[in-house]
């Protein structure tokens, strides 16, 4: 038999504004709250992927140990993870710390042979009274010096009847010249250098500039 339950309204008065009562039946209610189980139950035997749990016949008890287990691998892996970047970045920093310090390294290992060159020289200046042939082993230290800078990429700067460029030179002083347009380097007091497209330094020059005409 249907057995329906009456809920009052909350105004005891007879208004005809007032609402009419909720009138819900037995098996309505119990089809729902059969319903809202079934849903639960079935929630909880899903995974992550979507398919249907093994444990959902386990007891409480096993479930819960099989939780605690899952969550104790869960932070295992997490404590590997950690670890595991905190050595990739040390790594990193013994790397860059590696690579400042022997940054030049290359650059001192070609500069040993002229270092040798300087030794040999002085020995052949110590023992010989030919001033040519200390002055050619001079050339060949100087030689074998720029060898080596050029191929760490330092390279000169031109400079002599070039015209005058701020970013590459420095102008000493300025000389009237008739033979040079004005604003041209015609003569180089100290070279300049640049390492690959840098200027490590400039070129110091004196500057062309226009022959003042004399005054009538």
């Amino acid at each position: 038999m249907m057995k329906k339950n009456r809920h009052p309204s909350n105004d005891s008065s007879n208004d005809a504004n007032a609402p009419e009562d909720i009138i819900i039946d037995d098996d309505t209610a119990k089809a729902s709250a059969t319903g809202d189980a079934e849903i639960i139950d079935s929630a909880e035997t899903l995974t992550d992927d979507g398919g249907v749990s093994e444990e959902s016949d386990l007891s409480p008890e096993a479930r819960i140990e099989a939780l605690q287990n899952k969550i104790a691998s869960l932070e295992d892996a997490l404590l590997r993870g950690k670890a595991e970047a905190q050595n990739v970045q040390r790594r990193g920093v013994q790397q860059r710390q590696d690579a400042i310090r022997f940054a030049n390294a290359d650059l001192m290992k070609s500069m040993l042979g002229v270092v040798d060159d300087f030794q040999r020289a002085i020995e052949a200046a110590s023992k010989s009274d030919n001033v040519a042939s200390v002055v050619d082993g001079i050339k060949l230290v100087h030689e074998n010096f720029m060898k080596a800078m050029t191929e760490a990429g330092l390279s000169p700067i031109e400079a002599v009847n070039q015209p005058f460029d701020p970013h590459v030179h420095e102008a000493m002083l300025q000389q009237p010249s008739d033979k040079h347009e004005p604003g041209m380097v015609i003569e180089e007091i100290t070279k300049g250098f640049k390492l690959h497209d840098r200027t490590l330094r400039p070129a110091r020059v004196i500057v062309s500039k226009a022959v003042d005409e004399p005054s009538s």
